[in-house]
């Protein structure tokens, strides 16, 4: 657990209730803020990713015969805080065995530059990832590979000064180095710091790996599969597993979907087991991503039904969850926690952004969240949040509302669909045939006046 998590603790006084409920912080499965939703999101269970890479949901025993070519891949889809990071690290420490993987995660947002990406910058940032790894755990790779590896990417290098160079631009400064795990990792390094800077650079090196990709995808598979020997010759692990998260988290649509359309057309040529995340609003691109992948729907925790009848076990969760990071008597009552609960619409995040707005009401001499503070945060989150609804917008919600009431399904998807699932103003459970308004949404003079 890194030191900024060791600052997260459950909160005692309203002076510790904002980090209480910071939603920027993933959870891991060993911090007591941790809570497991996975058994109460409906269609979803978290079997079936341990399934779909041939690992035993009990014992976590990875039952392929290890060095197989064909390596499946697995887009998780959910909307932003619906609790798929937390998910992750979950997966990853129960998948982290002798018996079975070696997790690699790769948090985008904190490696790469997230307005300016391509899946090139992603599978340099994965090699790189990887070999850091491997240097913690001190494992040495045959050198031969290395020496293979780190030859061929300083002659891209080179291509890339080049091109830098035809553009009057600074060169790449890459130091003629021993072959080992700690030089390439320098070059990695450096290759990725380079993507992330000039926008101009980081074109030029792309442009060079895209020129070259098969080539790099067949060093890359080598690269995989050496190591993979290794880690079942110590007992290690029996196959690597790479977590790829962040994507949604891009600065636009247009980025995220570049991305996922570059993967369709390269990742059949890099051969690694690897999770996914997708962003909600890219399920449309399913009918292409399930030619050569899994996607797995991560929906929010559904409480309550389309009939309105509420369902207690989530509700229980949901209390767990914020007893967890809240002492209960910085309560004015239960009834506060289960309104806020309710309003969120199964939504962890949601209901943190809820809280920390209660907060900003609360009187500090009084030292408890009212009902009150409550209903004013909750009244000042729908006024800033609806504000920018359009006149289609609201009549898609409308459409929705009656949908639901009669028992009917969905409205047919389109753009203005998509726009609404990516700015959260309805949520979305089961495996995407029941979606509903947010709540604080429903609340909002605006949505009130035109909806009803």
């Amino acid at each position: 657990m890194t030191n900024s998590m060791n600052q997260f603790k459950k909160a005692t006084t309203l002076s510790e209730f904002y980090n209480a409920v910071d939603f920027n912080i993933v959870v891991t499965p060993d911090h007591e803020f941790f809570t497991e939703f996975s058994d109460v999101r409906g269609d979803f269970e978290d079997q079936m990713i341990y399934k779909s890479f041939k690992v035993n949901p009990k014992t976590f025993v990875y039952s392929q015969e290890p060095g197989l070519s064909t390596k499946p891949n697995l887009f998780l889809a959910g909307m932003r805080g619906s609790g798929k990071t937390s998910e992750l690290a979950k997966i990853s420490k129960k998948l982290h065995n002798k018996n079975c993987f070696f997790c690699v995660t790769c948090n985008l947002d904190e490696g790469l530059s997230t307005d300016n990406m391509e899946y090139m910058d992603i599978v340099i940032f994965q090699m790189e990832r990887l070999f850091e790894e491997l240097e913690k755990i001190g494992l040495n790779i045959d050198n031969g590979t290395i020496t293979s590896l780190q030859s061929w990417f300083s002659e891209r290098v080179k291509e890339i000064n080049h091109a830098i160079k035809q553009e009057n631009g600074f060169e790449m400064e890459i130091g003629a180095e021993t072959p080992s795990l700690f030089s390439f990792l320098k070059i990695a390094a450096k290759l990725k710091s380079n993507l992330t800077g000039s926008r101009e650079n980081a074109d030029k090196i792309r442009m060079v790996f895209r020129n070259n990709f098969t080539d790099f995808a067949r060093k890359f598979n080598e690269v995989i599969e050496k190591v993979s020997i290794t880690l079942r010759e110590i007992d290690f692990a029996r196959e690597i597993l790479f977590i790829i998260d962040g994507l949604e988290k891009t600065a636009t649509s247009e980025v995220r979907k570049k991305v996922i359309e570059e993967i369709t057309d390269r990742i059949r040529y890099i051969q690694v087991n690897t999770i996914f995340t997708l962003p909600i609003e890219l399920m449309s691109e399913r009918p292409r991503l399930i030619q050569f992948s899994k996607v797995v729907s991560f929906p929010f925790v559904k409480i309550v039904e389309r009939d309105g009848t509420k369902v207690a076990e989530a509700i229980d969760r949901f209390r767990q969850f914020v007893y967890r990071r809240i002492d209960q008597s910085l309560f004015e009552s239960t009834d506060v926690v289960d309104k806020a609960i309710m309003m969120a619409g199964g939504s962890p995040r949601e209901l943190l952004r809820i809280l920390q707005y209660a907060n900003l009401y609360a009187d500090e001499d009084a030292g408890v969240i009212t009902m009150s503070n409550l209903d004013k945060g909750i009244k000042k989150l729908a006024a800033e949040d609806s504000q920018f609804l359009t006149q289609d917008d609201l009549n898609k919600l409308k459409e929705l509302k009656e949908a639901n009431i009669e028992n009917r399904p969905m409205p047919p998807y389109n753009e203005v669909w998509q726009d609404l699932l990516e700015k959260q103003i309805v949520l979305e459970y089961n495996d995407g045939t029941y979606k509903r308004v947010r709540p604080v949404i429903e609340i909002s003079q605006l949505y009130q006046y035109y909806v009803g």
